[in-house]
């Protein structure tokens, strides 16, 4: 004879939590699956509503390092941070303002249009977003709501600083920079190049002498011999060196950058500059600058995933024989 009867129960269940890791995908990794980036498809005006009130933006749109969970002095949940315009630099050069055109600029990638191999520009969607999210376009050519940053030669409109700062705990060492840039009329600025502020918070080290790369020392230079034209560039930071050497930004230290168009015959026509971006490899300067990818690093506390346990609890029938 048996004897049927409910007993209670409860059940723990291990449930792992989600892994943030999200690098540059692939192809635009170029098979350096490490590689991090950070970009602004977008530009915020200094002041609200005036687009000729220069540029001033502390959020791109785009950035690879945000870490749900993050670990050492990192900001606001990114290994990276960049700034243009007012922050950027001592002077923080801003530009003329915001062009909300949306029928040139705004392509598919971050700086040249060859990616998976050299010079390795990177699709827009290959790169996650500030927020951590999957990576995707905004405000893609043709659509209301595009911007991108214009210059012309009155005053220091011609100018534009940009930074990035490490928060990680590891080193970074920077090695392109992407844009796309377009001369407008005849008149506009012809050429442009970008160039190392020293000033400042900057602190950017050549690693063949250990020592800062040396102020306005000139990282890509480009020159428009028609326009109106478009050029897209990712320039090698190693090439532009006599002999080529990397570089690298340690933790805590930022770099300031600027942009210079020069060469106009008119005071007031404009150049452009889009979808500005800036990658490179996080290095473990403690492990033989090896490649580390700081969002896969544990919290100290709990290690590793962090891991939940659940409780469900209910009614187990039991049948006992008697």
């Amino acid at each position: 004879m048996s004897i049927s009867r409910l007993l209670p129960f409860c059940m723990v269940v291990l449930v792992a939590s989600p892994s943030y890791g999200d690098m540059v995908n692939a192809p635009s990794n170029g098979g350096n699956n490490f590689l991090h980036a950070i970009g602004w498809q977008t530009f915020d005006n200094a002041t609200a509503g005036n687009n000729n009130s220069g540029i001033s933006d502390n959020t791109p749109d785009s950035n690879s390092t945000f870490d749900f969970s993050p670990v050492g002095g990192n900001s606001n949940g990114s290994y990276l941070t960049g700034i243009i315009g007012a922050g950027a630099s001592n002077l923080g050069r801003a530009g003329l303002g915001q062009n909300t055109s949306n029928s040139f600029l705004n392509g598919p990638t971050f700086g040249s249009n060859t990616v998976g191999a050299a010079p390795f520009g990177m699709n827009i969607v290959d790169v996650p977003l500030a927020d951590g999210s999957a990576g995707q376009r905004i405000g893609p050519q043709g659509q209301a709501g595009t911007s991108s940053w214009k210059f012309r030669t009155n005053g220091n409109e011609e100018f534009g600083d940009f930074s990035i700062t490490n928060h990680s705990d590891y080193a970074f060492r920077l090695e392109r920079l992407h844009f796309d840039a377009r001369v407008g009329n005849a008149n506009s600025p012809m050429d442009m190049d970008i160039i190392y502020l020293a000033s400042g918070n900057s602190n950017l080290v050549r690693v063949s002498t250990g020592t800062e790369v040396p102020d306005l020392h000139v990282f890509t230079a480009t020159s428009f011999g028609s326009a109106p034209a478009t050029q897209n560039i990712s320039a090698s930071i190693a090439a532009s060196f006599a002999s080529p050497t990397a570089v690298r930004l340690a933790p805590g230290e930022s770099a300031s950058f600027r942009i210079r168009w020069s060469n106009a015959l008119g005071a007031f026509a404009e150049s452009q500059l889009d979808n500005l971006a800036l990658s490179g490899t996080f290095q473990d300067q403690n492990n033989g600058f090896a490649s580390i990818n700081p969002n896969l690093v544990p919290v100290p506390e709990p290690t590793g995933l962090a891991v939940i346990a659940v409780a469900t609890c209910g009614m187990a029938l039991r049948r006992r024989r008697k």
